[in-house]
């Protein structure tokens, strides 16, 4: 990669693959963000950075943008990511993240992008009874984001199919957590804003749902991944980006969410016991995890670190602020 657009590009996601990027790789980037926090992004004297400020839903400034950078590679992060907003206010769910993400795709349609990495999410899934979750299963999403990320693939796909973007990848991210994750929409956070408190977490339900926790520094390897192996395919004809191009993304195993708070507690060094509250909340999927036979095979990602490390840098992180 040489010159590489990110949109989300200041979020939880974003910051994490950009300080990978600026470290490791050899590419110019480019960061659209409407939230621009400039205190947060990496700033490296050695490589070139710029910094855009526009909403995806805004079709003349992100085409300008692209316009302007000439891109080869866009990794689209941006999105409406609360399942509970969602609900609330689905319209801005679908305009952000289908209509934000079909100009997305037009302006690097333009521009002459090739290659395109999309943030999609298990949300897609649903509840499916057959587990672990293949990309292959059918998709019953429960949430307008759910539904929402669904469509952006299948407009991301068919514009690949349509030849207006040589390559496209879809990232269905399972439960990503880790340091810098400030959302209350992800149950991690949520653990461990009460437990620095002193409270103990809350629990929806009897705490045996289960979910696939994937650290955030896994996800920026699978994006990094993805775009290497959309490189290799425009230099190799015998390359498996034939398949179609969505992969899951999380680390194979279940982790149910009494066990979650359960470890938590222990790391933080408290002896809280949780809170149950009757019943789970709406769009809430109550068993999900990951089959990544197909990342594993054809992306060469495999996730490297397991929950109990990554909780521990993130309490740790936490309880030092204090």
């Amino acid at each position: 990669m040489k010159r590489l657009v990110i949109t989300g590009g200041t979020g939880f996601i974003g910051k994490r693959l950009v300080k990978r990027l600026l470290t490791n790789e050899k590419c110019s980037v480019a960061l659209i963000t409407n939230t621009p926090n400039l205190s947060n992004t990496e700033q490296h004297e050695t490589k070139p950075l710029k910094l855009y400020t526009a909403d995806i839903r805004d079709r003349e400034a992100i085409s300008k943008i692209f316009r302007d950078e000439r891109a080869d590679c866009c990794v689209h992060l941006a999105a409406k990511i609360s399942v509970a907003d969602s609900i609330k206010n689905p319209e801005e769910t679908m305009d952000i993240n289908v209509k934000g993400t079909l100009n997305v795709l037009d302006a690097c349609h333009d521009s002459g992008v090739s290659n395109f990495v999309f943030a999609s999410s298990a949300a897609v899934y649903g509840d499916v009874v057959e587990l672990p979750l293949s990309e292959g299963s059918i998709l019953r999403p429960l949430s307008p984001y759910g539904t929402s990320k669904m469509l952006a693939e299948q407009h991301v796909l068919s514009y690949k199919q349509q030849k207006k973007i040589k390559n496209s990848i879809s990232l269905r991210i399972f439960n990503v957590y880790g340091l810098g994750q400030t959302s209350e929409s992800d149950v991690v956070t949520r653990f461990a804003t009460r437990l620095s408190k002193g409270l103990p977490p809350i629990i929806h339900g009897d705490g045996k749902n289960t979910r696939d926790f994937i650290s955030v520094d896994d996800v920026a390897e699978a994006v990094l991944s993805s775009i290497r192996a959309m490189e290799e395919h425009e230099n190799s004809h015998k390359s498996n980006l034939r398949w179609e191009p969505v992969f899951n993304i999380g680390t194979g195993k279940p982790t149910s969410i009494k066990e979650l708070a359960e470890k938590m507690i222990t790391i933080s060094g408290t002896k809280l016991g949780p809170i149950y509250e009757e019943g789970y909340q709406d769009g809430v999927i109550l068993h999900s995890y990951a089959n990544m036979t197909k990342a594993k095979n054809i992306l060469r990602f495999v996730a490297k670190k397991d929950i109990e490390t990554g909780l521990r840098e993130m309490i740790g992180s936490i309880l030092l602020r204090k």
